[in-house]
């Protein structure tokens, strides 16, 4: 064939194909920002809540009007996840962009039933968004997506930097769900997901009306929130989980210890309770930890040692010279640190049956024969499982070392 005519072939044969793809226009999808799951026991079905882009708030010049909502919420039920996300789709009367998602909230009552069937929804749907934070709501989760955020391009962008900076504080790590499944798949089948709950504060980063689900103004409930508050939300703490369902809420620092003992905290803040030097605060940072395994009388025991360099961000009234009020402020940051770690540890591991800190690869590693001989029974080993705490802190404050 001459190479005129194979030419023609060839763009009579694309053309013919373009004409099948089944094209839709960005403008006619539901760019989804935030997913809420919540479970009706009298129903017996789940809900679905979801945030959108609300491409009609856009301003002059495509710029965000902060005076009106930047996202639309729409809602399904169904018999599982994905048919209440599929009756959701219809009511938005768009297909669902779910690529963009980055919060997956969980309600209360859903967490007393199997994590992971709840998100195997989002690891098996490949339109899902691979590193979206799961956390977890203090009520449901629809409540907290019906509150709306003047700040970022969308109001869940909030959500996102508040998850992000609590991390950043040592106030509790975010998971993904892959990451999320595979510490599911441990003996005691544990995860550890961020709590999300609404206060009411004094505060201008929400919109300032009372919203119903299709946004809605409210003026008398504007008043109302204007004098007690306005409702937003904040990270307190977290949910742990074993055996695969919801077994109790734990504080900031539990979240800080668990931080700790996964090595992903690179920054942790906190004042030092010595009165008569004003309560100085100290700053640590380039923390590293060790948690070495044994195995005694049939009996594992772990050994964990927590190394930190630190400064005085705080000094309260600490002379420039005084290097015994250094070392003493050193010595009670590692008493505090330790204390963290063992409360922690003892709650979550003792009492909850919860090995978010890693305990059974740890013992894989170092103690394997014994991990093999009783693998069935590895649950309770970790649960009875004996520790032990020492903290290192090497504080530096104006050229005085505490050593």
């Amino acid at each position: 064939m001459k190479p005129f005519k194979m030419l023609v072939l060839i763009i009579t044969v694309i053309s013919l194909c373009c004409g099948c793809v089944d094209y839709v226009e960005l403008s006619e999808r539901a760019i989804v920002k935030a997913i809420g799951i919540d479970y009706l026991p009298d129903k017996k079905v789940y809900r679905i809540s979801m945030q959108y882009f609300n491409q009609g708030g856009e301003g002059s010049q495509n710029q965000i009007d902060k005076t009106q909502d930047n996202v639309i919420k729409c809602v399904g039920e169904g018999e599982n996840i994905f048919d209440a996300a599929k009756n959701a789709s219809l009511l938005a009367a768009k297909d669902l962009l779910m690529s963009e998602n980055k919060i997956i909230i969980i309600g209360s009552e859903l967490q007393k039933y199997d994590l992971e069937l709840t998100l195997e929804f989002f690891i098996g749907n490949y339109h899902s968004h691979p590193q979206a934070f799961v956390v977890a709501a203090e009520n449901t989760a629809e409540e907290l997506l019906d509150i709306r955020f003047k700040e970022g391009t969308t109001s869940s962008q909030r959500l996102s930097n508040l998850i992000k900076n609590t991390a950043s504080e040592g106030k509790g790590k975010y998971r993904y769900p892959y990451e999320i499944m595979a510490t599911l798949q441990s003996s005691t089948e544990s995860a550890f997901l961020p709590l999300l709950k609404i206060t009411r504060q004094k505060t201008d980063a929400t919109v300032q009306k009372e919203q119903s689900g299709g946004g809605q103004t409210n003026p008398a409930g504007a008043a109302q929130q204007d004098e007690q508050g306005e409702k937003t939300i904040t990270v307190d703490g977290a949910v742990i989980f074993s055996d695969r369902t919801a077994k109790g809420r734990v504080s900031a620092d539990d979240a800080t210890a668990v931080q700790l003992l996964n090595a992903e905290i690179n920054e942790f803040s906190f004042a030092v309770n010595i009165e008569e030097y004003a309560k100085p605060s100290v700053t640590l940072t380039q923390i590293t930890h060790s948690v070495k395994a044994d195995v005694k009388d049939g009996k594992a025991v772990f050994d964990i040692k927590i190394n930190a360099y630190g400064n005085l961000s705080s000094r309260g009234v600490i002379g420039e010279n005084d290097t015994e009020a250094v070392i003493r402020v050193a010595s009670l940051s590692e008493e505090k640190i330790e204390s963290i770690v063992k409360n922690s540890v003892t709650k979550i591991k003792n009492e909850y049956g919860c090995d978010v800190f890693g305990f059974e690869n740890i013992l894989r590693q170092s103690c394997t024969e014994f991990y093999f001989n009783n693998r069935d029974d590895m649950a309770k080993i970790i649960r009875s499982a004996d520790f032990n705490v020492d903290a290192a802190v090497d504080l530096f404050s104006l050229g005085l070392q505490s050593y």
